[in-house]
C-alpha cells in the first residue's frame, strides 16, 4: 500500500536512506523539512511479507513541479516492483508537466529502473556528486489526443 509519510515513519525511512546511499544520506532534520515542504508529495510504500508485522519498503518525495527529490527501497525488496509502484503513483499526479532527477554516472541499476519507466537522459551535471557527474533524467506524460 502506498501512503503519505508521518513522523512515526522517520526511523525506518532513515535506516532504508543509509542503506540506500551509504556515500551520501540524508539526515533527520532533512527529511523533517522536506516533509513540511512537500507533505502530499512524500510517500511510503508499506506492506506485510512472510505473516510479519506491516513495514516500510521504500519512500519517494518529489516537488509538485516534477523533481524527484528521493526514491529508495530497502535492498531486500528491490526488483519486486515496488519502487515501480511508488514512481508510477508519482507518475499519476495530476497536472504534472513532467518528473526529472539526477542520477550517479556509476549507478548502472538506477540508470536501467528508469529508462525502463520511461525517462530519458536530458544533461549533465559535472561533479554533482562532489567527485561524480550526475546525469539528468526526465520523463514526460504522453499526450492524449482525442479524435
Amino acid at each position: 500500500m502506498i501512503r503519505p509519510f508521518s513522523l512515526s515513519d522517520l526511523n525506518a525511512i532513515l535506516k532504508i536512506e543509509r542503506e540506500s546511499f551509504p556515500k551520501s544520506p540524508y539526515d533527520r532534520m532533512t527529511f523533517i523539512r522536506l516533509h513540511s515542504l512537500y507533505p502530499e508529495h512524500f510517500l511510503v510504500y508499506t506492506g506485510t511479507t512472510d505473516g510479519r508485522e506491516d513495514r516500510i519498503w521504500g519512500y519517494i518525495i518529489f516537488s509538485p513541479e516534477g523533481h524527484i527529490i528521493s526514491l529508495a527501497v530497502v535492498p531486500s525488496g528491490r526488483r519486486k516492483g515496488i519502487g515501480r509502484e511508488l514512481l508510477r503513483k508519482a507518475m499519476e499526479t495530476p497536472h504534472l508537466k513532467r518528473l526529472q532527477a539526477e542520477v550517479r554516472r556509476s549507478n548502472l541499476g538506477a540508470q536501467a529502473f528508469y529508462s525502463r519507466m520511461g525517462f530519458r537522459i536530458v544533461g549533465v551535471v559535472p561533479n554533482y556528486y562532489g567527485n561524480e557527474d550526475a546525469l539528468m533524467i526526465q520523463w514526460t506524460p504522453s499526450v492524449r489526443k482525442s479524435h
